[in-house]
């Protein structure tokens, strides 16, 4: 029986940031028919499939686009020039409020909000009282998928790894959350609403 979900971050409780790349680029008339913007551009991103199944780390991965848009002319860059403060994802944080009534303990588990919302970020974030706790990987000195964070995250919501839920945009991660004995959750971020309506259903 799962008794406990852990969260990521980047890509689902916000939104994953070519969602706001799209948006951003829109507005400013960037060529979008022939940038690849990860899950949510116009044209493929083979370099985003290389972040899905861990041959790549996302800050290489957020590199690559920066380096595609200067090819272009183009000077973003999305972890300084987006205020990430107020970017959540609405469905994301509905469903989190709808399993606390139901009773779940639930946690967060990141690899890169550091750099993308400053140092010790979790000592201020106006959300964390939403979790029993909050972990990023700063801390930890190992990155996901590596068994350490997910074990250290169970640990700290005082549940056994097998009793846990692991929910995340990336399959590599995934993987790791199951090589612990965990479930995992994959977050599709081109369909976020169908995706947490699956998990609400799992959980129910």
């Amino acid at each position: 029986m799962i008794r406990a979900v852990i969260w990521d971050m980047g890509g689902v409780l916000y939104p994953y940031f070519t969602e706001l790349l799209l948006e951003e680029g829109e507005e400013r008339g960037w060529p979008l028919d022939r940038l690849p913007l990860g899950p949510t551009g116009r044209v493929r991103d083979p370099a985003y499939g290389d972040l899905l199944e861990g041959r790549i780390d996302e800050p290489e991965y957020v590199a690559a686009v920066v380096a595609r848009l200067e090819l272009e002319g183009i000077s973003f860059d999305p972890v300084a020039d987006i205020d990430w403060t107020d970017c959540l994802r609405p469905a994301a944080w509905k469903t989190i409020g709808r399993l606390a009534d139901r009773g779940l303990v639930q946690g967060l588990l990141t690899n890169d909000a550091t750099r993308w919302l400053g140092e010790r970020w979790w000592e201020t974030w106006e959300n964390a009282g939403w979790f029993q706790a909050v972990l990023d990987v700063a801390t930890l000195g190992v990155r996901k998928p590596a068994p350490e964070p997910y074990l250290a995250a169970a640990r700290a919501l005082g549940t056994a790894p097998e009793a846990c839920l692991f929910v995340d945009d990336l399959p590599v991660n995934c993987r790791g959350a199951e090589a612990v004995e965990m479930a995992s959750h994959l977050f599709d971020v081109t369909r976020p609403a169908e995706t947490l309506d699956a998990l609400e259903r799992r959980l129910a």
